[in-house]
């Protein structure tokens, strides 16, 4: 994919907003077990979460950890972080406190949308951490209720094609994880060049990964 100088990508757009743009907001976007979720609904949870992050102070660059189980919210909080032109940082959410010491110190996230499960976890590295993000909780009362409040989603970041969109984290074999940056460029290459060009994808095929979202192989499918 080549850009012109000084011409902008944000990923949201391209797997998100852009469908809306076509037409296509009420095509599925994801199926789980919960039933099927349109692009539209997506969009819509997406600005939700991005409302929400943009009042707690993040802004364009900033690190923003999601350590969700796989679900609707995993992908809206990934589109929301985008949207506002934060770094999304993939974390395991099983991973105990002293383990996330490390990521919170090496990535110094502004917030961190986490899992009720991994709540206590995030809240004793952040007492233990150098650097302590702010915390939400997703599916805690108090955070639907400032979602639900979002009236008007803050608009779309002009990132660059090659400014940092997710830190995908090596598995740590040989030390502590490594994070690995993925630009806009790279994951919008990724679905022309390879799911495009190579697998042949179209709009009503389905992929499912059994990886976690955490993990770039899901994330990218």
């Amino acid at each position: 994919m080549t850009s012109e100088p000084g011409a902008s990508l944000n990923i949201h757009d391209t797997f998100l907003g852009d469908r809306l743009a076509a037409g296509d907001g009420a095509r599925r976007a994801i199926v789980t077990d919960s039933g099927v979720t349109s692009y539209a609904a997506l969009h819509e949870r997406a600005g939700r979460f991005a409302g929400v992050l943009a009042d707690e102070g993040v802004r364009p660059g900033d690190r923003v950890i999601v350590a969700l189980d796989d679900g609707v919210d995993y992908v809206a909080a990934l589109f929301g972080i985008l949207r506002i032109g934060g770094v999304v940082v993939m974390v395991n959410p099983h991973l105990s406190a002293a383990q996330l010491v490390y990521f919170l110190d090496h990535t110094t996230p502004a917030a961190a949308v986490v899992s009720t499960g991994a709540a206590s976890a995030f809240e004793e590295a952040s007492s233990a951490a150098s650097h302590a993000p702010a915390l939400l909780r997703a599916g805690a009362t108090d955070l639907e209720a400032r979602l639900s409040a979002v009236s008007e989603p803050p608009g779309v970041h002009r990132t660059r094609p090659d400014d940092p969109a997710i830190f995908l984290f090596s598995g740590g074999t040989t030390g502590r994880p490594k994070a690995v940056v993925q630009t806009h460029r790279s994951f919008a290459n990724t679905t022309e060049l390879y799911g495009k060009g190579v697998l042949g994808m179209r709009p009503d095929d389905l992929t499912i990964s059994v990886p976690k979202l955490y993990f770039g192989y899901a994330t990218g499918s």
